[in-house]
């Protein structure tokens, strides 16, 4: 079983190579006892499993990923900002949707009222709040953009114009490995798949940076940057996305 605090094996470099152990015995840690997969190793003598500090991982080595068209960099001395527009074809598909929806409402409370049915009319109170939630999500997709600002003191995430969630501030130095994650969303019409781009800060806590993307391309992009800019190396972290 997994104990409450992952403990880290010890680590002794012996011409180039890591030397693992376990850190509840102290027994040395063969090559079969290290997954790199799931970034963990299991001592064979006590049966303690540790998670792999970064040092033990080894780097994976993929391609660059060609910076996508919706995205904007900018380089300021050594900072960066790396933007993302939201606007795409998923805008049209939901201004269509949201103009149904709140065109059904209308005449549904027209109906209500001409004919003095009060209860009627307020029966549709709750669809109609779901209306104006999608006439916002609408706005926010063709007007926001997700901007990421990197220094070697700071990350921040900042949406705009209009207000949404996600904003945050996170010391850079607090950052160990960024990675991706996939997100399989079902519900009675089939489902859908985004990616989020994830940090692993210091005391192996986690942080979503950047939710539902549509393309693995996009955050890996997002990935590969934080990772330059950080000098962090591509390394296994269990749960990323494999593609």
């Amino acid at each position: 079983m997994l104990a409450s605090r992952p403990h880290f094996p010890k680590l002794r470099r012996m011409d180039g190579l890591v030397e693992m152990k376990c850190k509840n015995c102290g027994s040395a840690l063969s090559p079969e006892d290290i997954s790199p997969q799931l970034a963990a190793a299991r001592c064979q003598h006590c049966n303690a499993l540790f998670a792999l500090p970064s040092a033990a991982r080894p780097e994976i080595g993929r391609p660059a990923v060609a910076m996508p068209k919706s995205f904007r960099f900018e380089r300021s001395g050594d900072a960066i900002r790396l933007t993302r527009r939201w606007f795409g074809p998923m805008a049209f598909v939901m201004l269509f949707f949201a103009i149904l929806w709140n065109g059904f409402l209308l005449v549904w409370h027209g109906i209500a009222l001409s004919q003095g049915l009060w209860f009627m009319s307020a029966f549709g109170l709750i669809h109609t709040a779901v209306g104006l939630f999608l006439i916002y999500y609408v706005l926010a997709l063709f007007l926001n953009s997700t901007a990421l600002h990197l220094s070697p003191e700071i990350l921040k995430i900042e949406t705009g114009p209009l207000p949404w969630k996600g904003n945050k501030s996170l010391p850079a130095a607090e950052v160990e490995q960024i990675y991706c994650r996939e997100k399989i969303s079902r519900n009675r019409n089939g489902s859908s798949t985004t990616y989020n781009v994830e940090a692993v800060l210091r005391g192996n806590r986690r942080e979503t940076l950047v939710t539902g993307l549509g393309d693995p391309d996009h955050a890996r992009f997002i990935e590969q940057q934080i990772e330059r800019h950080l000098h962090l190396a591509d390394t296994r972290v269990a749960g990323e996305y494999a593609g």
